[in-house]
């Protein structure tokens, strides 16, 4: 008998990235959490995943620079 594989959800897929952060002891914002729903749904190209993390780290290294 052959077992299938089990196949996860998008939804199994997003809360096991807040699981992920959780354990890292990071917390998501909520856009995080709507960018890997959009993802996980597969509603984001590749090229629009690299844009917007480029937008976040953009963001970040701002932050940085302002605190200091």
């Amino acid at each position: 008998m052959t077992r299938r594989p089990y196949i996860s959800t998008p939804e199994e897929i997003v809360q096991d990235v807040i699981a992920s952060a959780r354990l890292e002891g990071q917390t998501l914002e909520p856009e995080a959490i709507a960018v890997a729903r959009r993802i996980a749904n597969g509603e984001m190209t590749s090229e629009e995943i690299k844009a917007w993390q480029r937008a976040r780290v953009a963001e970040i290294q701002a932050e940085a620079r302002s605190r200091k």
